[in-house]
């Protein structure tokens, strides 16, 4: 179910769900050395399919392996199923139900937690 379509009550009990995963993964040190990497091979003329093609195994493998909880927690605020379920579901429903609750609000969510990494990747590639 979209955030936006749900009510107010459903919508900050998710959100709530969601901050605390997403500041988890967008604090962890190997997470910000991976986007230290993805920025300087972002410098060099290879194409970006070639970089995203190295850099998106690494993101699952690390998230899967060192955030496995987080993740289970977004799927839960993002389904409506709870934690200890999510990893009885059937992992075809969880992608299409991640995909159905994409909007708008939602986005606006992922890209401020993820213009956060991104400065605290760029703060610690500077020191």
């Amino acid at each position: 179910m979209k955030i936006s379509e749900m009510t107010n009550d459903q919508a900050t009990e998710a959100m709530v769900q969601l901050t605390g995963p997403f500041n988890n993964i967008c604090e962890d040190e190997k997470m910000l050395e991976l986007l230290k990497d993805l920025n300087n091979l972002k410098e060099t003329e290879e194409p970006m399919i070639k970089i995203v093609g190295r850099m998106v195994p690494r993101f699952v493998s690390l998230a899967l392996k060192d955030h496995k909880a987080d993740l289970y927690q977004i799927v839960s605020a993002l389904t409506m199923t709870p934690v200890g379920k999510v990893g009885l579901m059937n992992f075809k429903a969880t992608v299409d139900a991640i995909k159905d609750s994409y909007d708008d609000i939602l986005a606006g969510f992922f890209t401020s937690s993820s213009k956060r990494m991104m400065k605290a990747a760029n703060e610690s590639a500077e020191s």
